[in-house]
């Protein structure tokens, strides 16, 4: 082998005379490694790698909480305590964060929903400044979601795993082929165990997990208004750099907060985190709150985070074991030393043989146990504002929960704790407990009520603030259910407010909406700018003879109204002989009312009444007219029956009730009718009737038939239309035959005619007695504080238990404060949603100029509007 010097060329071949000498290739660089800042090193769906562990990532969704009844809520509890000790052996990061409200999604879907909105008046705000009014509201309340995410490390990568990753990262792969097929093994049996009843989770998707790691870096900060565009949910170890390029960090080793900015917006965020110390007995659902979820009462968003090991049985055992030991020796000590050991001592060690019994011969779920460290992310603009937000987390847990928040050394890493695939910033304030106490912590319980495409009416008042959407017509044409509302509350309560509200939000919407208010302030919605030239209003004290005619205000069905053949004719011919008896039924009601109580009592004037009635035919042309000549020609009875009528009907506001009504009493061209019996005076129910002035004793029929001529308009036009009727002093229907018949028409005439219904009444027994609350879809009831025997029959109509203490809280809805000379602003309900949710909601339609002004029925505030 011979050598040549290192500046001697070689010689060419002869075959290789005369061709292109080919170019040398440059040298590769080497690959350094990407200068990330996180241990994560590879995404990989809902999987996340790092160099020595693999977590699954699953999102649990909100669960009900809130006016639950005990029992389930225990039953929640131990479902969810069986899926954690079904993880024994895994370490769980429980990662609890927020989300913006997309108000902009919500507006677009409103707009999409409503195809007619009423024309813009000029000097008033159009449909799209309404719109935008709404969205302003809801981003300066600054309403957030909950999320919470549960991250299951199931697998520790052997040593092959890593070399084999190292390996082909050289040439630009990432995790093995065949490691990723004995995790997907792995996997399966997760989700079978936490998609069962109680967290329900399901797999996290690339963008939840993106999310997530952007909240997790950035603690507090604004969110991200745009997530990656790429929906594979892979991110290769490189492309984890956009995770943290535009977040820096500042912070002192024993600093108390930890200063983040965004290098791009130059948002300044301090971030102090709490972690959970000392715990006392805590008594869920029974007394306590879920003590994960007791932060969101705050008016503020914060971030948890818990690293949780669960040990099974054996691994419990033997830690309580090595307990026992320690004890034991100590006790040993002291005797050595001819000292009386501490009886804290004895009682430890009686407990810890208690608990292994309960090890040992109890279920899975009764031995294991949940060691973990549990933290709170508190963030405020400044330093100050910061730690006073953390003072105010801590007093409020030591207050409530008996639970103390220590506020830490090394703030930095215990912030870094929060980020997926970090390790735990220190071994301290090690929480040990059952997994039933840590089911209990319940981060994903959830205060959401209503629909999301309605209307915005306020906010959940209760462990959390969420907005509350109402859609008057999401129980017909989404959930298939009766479109029937009931509004319970005592004077003052809001009743009149809310019925409004409702009809002024639905009637910007284009739904024909007709609202009776017998005491006329609702009226004054006609005034508004934006609804003037929409709007009727009725006032039947002033009315034209006849246009109460009990026989016209049940309308005859229409043959168009029923499917085609046989069966729709049988059904129609049913139809129309249902209508005839219900106004037979109404027809004796009113004449009972009518004529003096003392002669309505009496066996006879029910029998000739009943036979006057089956004489004059049961058709919409018919009047009382005809009544009155059928009882004349009977007999003297008959004709003194008939006189008295006629002696009613020489009042002014009795001629309502005879004769046919005017033509066109109720067009449907009117996007709102408001009918009212301004100046009427209502009788007061607990008083017998014979001491009803005439007034009085007028104004029970005028309301009775009044409630159907509401209806009545209803059920012209277009069936599938969306309609809204809105019924106050409903009490004033129970008693009569005619008024439960009427309700429970109007329930189930509400899915055929796309009605919606809402019925005020300021008794919740006059809802029971009429026997339709199996047909009521939506429920609110405010303030009942005089009577707990009333507040039960509320606590009926919502269906929640009764006798546990929820009496206490209808009685402090709206509760004004005891110290201030000023007037209460709002007004609160408990809302039951055609879901049977629950929640204390607050109302607030704010964002609407001049609404509020216009609803106000308190006196004083109305002078001070003139």
């Amino acid at each position: 082998m011979t050598t040549r010097p290192a500046n001697v060329s070689p010689r060419p071949h002869p075959s290789a005379a005369g061709k292109p000498k080919p170019a040398r290739m440059p040298k590769p660089p080497k690959d350094r490694g990407s200068a990330q800042e996180l241990a994560i090193t590879e995404i990989a769906g809902h999987l996340t790698f790092t160099p020595h562990a693999v977590t699954a990532w699953y999102m649990l969704p909100e669960v009900r909480w809130a006016f639950r009844p005990d029992p389930e809520r225990e039953a929640l509890l131990s479902a969810i305590s069986e899926q954690y000790a079904g993880l024994a052996g895994f370490r769980l990061h429980l990662r609890r964060t927020t989300r913006p409200f997309p108000a902009d999604l919500w507006a677009a879907q409103l707009d999409q929903l409503t195809t007619r909105p009423l024309p813009a008046v000029p000097n008033s705000p159009s449909w799209g400044d309404h719109l935008v009014a709404a969205q302003r509201h809801l981003r300066q309340v600054n309403h957030a979601e909950g999320q919470t995410f549960l991250g299951v490390t199931f697998a520790r990568r052997a040593l092959g795993d890593s070399m084999s990753e190292r390996l082909l990262k050289m040439f630009g792969k990432g995790t093995p082929e065949s490691e990723r097929k004995k995790l997907g093994r792995q996997v399966e049996q997760f989700d079978e165990v936490l998609a069962a009843f109680g967290m329900r989770g399901q797999r996290a998707a690339a963008a939840e997990l993106e999310w997530l790691l952007y909240r997790s870096v950035a603690l507090g900060m604004a969110p991200p208004t745009m997530l990656s565009s790429i929906g594979h949910g892979k991110w290769e170890p490189g492309d984890l750099l956009a995770l943290t390029e535009n977040i820096e960090r500042y912070r002192t080793p024993y600093g108390s907060t930890v200063k983040l900015v965004n290098r791009m917006t130059n948002e300044e965020r301090h971030v102090a985190v709490l972690t959970v110390g000392r715990m006392e007995p805590l008594d869920i659902p029974e007394r306590h709150e879920p003590w994960l979820h007791f932060h969101e009462r705050m008016p503020w968003p914060m971030e948890l985070s818990s690293r949780v090991d669960i040990l099974g049985p054996q691994d419990s055992f033997r830690n309580l074991e090595h307990r026992l030991r320690m004890i034991r020796s100590q006790q040993q000590d002291y005797l050595e030393h001819g000292m009386d050991a501490p009886p804290e001592l004895e009682r430890l060690a009686s407990r810890a043989l208690t608990m292994g019994d309960e090890m040992t011969t109890g279920l899975p779920v009764d031995s294991a146990r949940a060691h973990g460290w549990h933290r709170i992310a508190v963030s405020g603009g400044t330093r100050e504002e910061c730690l006073e937000r953390a003072r105010a987390v801590t007093a409020t847990y030591s207050r409530e929960l008996r639970v103390a928040l220590q506020h830490p050394k090394q703030q930095d890493q215990l912030a870094r704790e929060f980020i997926p695939g970090e390790p735990i910033a220190n071994t301290g304030y090690l929480r040990r407990m059952p997994v039933r106490l840590l089911s209990a912590a319940l981060p994903q319980a959830a205060s959401t009520v209503g629909d999301r495409r309605g209307d915005l009416i306020g906010r959940t008042a209760g462990t959390c603030r969420r907005p509350v959407f109402l859609d008057p017509h999401f129980p017909m044409e989404v959930r298939e259910r009766s479109g029937l509302a009931v509004m319970v509350a005592e004077p003052g309560g809001g009743k009149s407010t809310l019925l409004g509200a409702l009809g002024y939000l639905n009637a910007r919407r284009g739904v024909q909406v007709t609202l009776l208010d017998p005491s006329g302030p609702l009226a004054r919605l006609a005034a508004m700018p934006e609804l003037r030239p929409f709007t009727r209003v009725l006032n039947l004290t002033g009315g034209e003879q006849g246009t109460l005619a009990p026989y016209s205000l049940i309308p005859t069905p229409s043959r168009e109204e029923f499917a085609p053949g046989h069966a729709g004719n049988r059904e129609f011919e049913i139809a129309v002989s249902n209508a005839r008896a219900e106004r037979r039924m109404l027809v004796q009601d009113i004449c009972s009312m009518l004529v003096p109580p003392q002669v309505a009592r009496e066996a006879s004037t029910a029998t000739l009444l009943r036979h006057a009635v089956r004489t004059v035919p049961a058709e919409e042309t018919s009047t009382l007219d005809d009544v009155v000549r059928c009882l004349s020609g009977v007999d003297d009875s008959g004709r003194e029956l008939a006189n008295l009528l006629l002696d009613t009907a020489e009042m002014p506001l009795a001629l309502l009730f005879f004769g046919s009504p005017p033509p066109d009493l109720l067009g449907t061209d009117a996007a709102l009718t408001v009918i009212t019996m301004s100046g009427l005076r209502l009788p007061d129910l607990k008083i017998e009737r014979e001491y009803w002035s005439a007034e009085e004793a007028l104004a029970l029929p005028m309301l009775h038939t009044a409630h159907r001529l509401a209806v009545r308009r209803c059920y012209s036009g277009d069936m599938h239309q969306r309609k809204l009727v809105g019924l106050d002093e409903a009490h004033f229907m129970e008693g009569w035959r005619s008024g439960r018949s009427f309700l429970v028409r109007l329930a189930r005439d509400s899915r055929k005619w796309n009605l919606s219904a809402f019925v005020a009444s300021q008794n919740p027994k006059d809802i029971l007695g009429l026997d339709v609350q199996n047909l009521v879809s939506t429920v609110f009831v405010g303030r009942i504080a005089q009577d707990t025997e009333i507040a039960s029959d509320a606590l009926r109509l919502l269906r929640v238990p009764t006798d546990v203490g929820y009496e206490a809280v209808l009685a402090s809805l709206s509760a004004p404060d005891a110290n201030s000379a000023g007037r209460l602003g709002y007004r609160e309900f408990v809302l039951r949603d055609v879901d049977s949710r629950v929640q204390r909601v607050r109302i607030d339609v704010s964002y609407v100029d001049g609404l509020l002004t216009t609803l106000d029925t308190t006196p004083t505030g109305q002078a001070g509007r003139r």
